[in-house]
């Protein structure tokens, strides 16, 4: 659980580089922010759900 809770950290920093790096450009593609934010969102609410778990997994023991 621990990998899958550094793989999902890592992927969301990744969105939010290329959020930024969209955003300087020009003229950035709105559509495809917003798709990434929704997809920014989904993995930081999968990291929560994780770290809900473990943190509840410790008070048990």
């Amino acid at each position: 659980m621990y990998n899958r809770l550094k793989s999902l950290r890592s992927q969301h920093n990744t969105l939010d580089s290329l959020i930024r790096r969209e955003e300087l450009h020009p003229y950035p593609d709105t559509q495809h922010i917003r798709s990434l934010k929704k997809f920014k969102l989904r993995l930081r609410d999968e990291i929560s759900r994780i770290e809900g778990a473990l943190n509840a997994n410790r008070l048990v023991y």
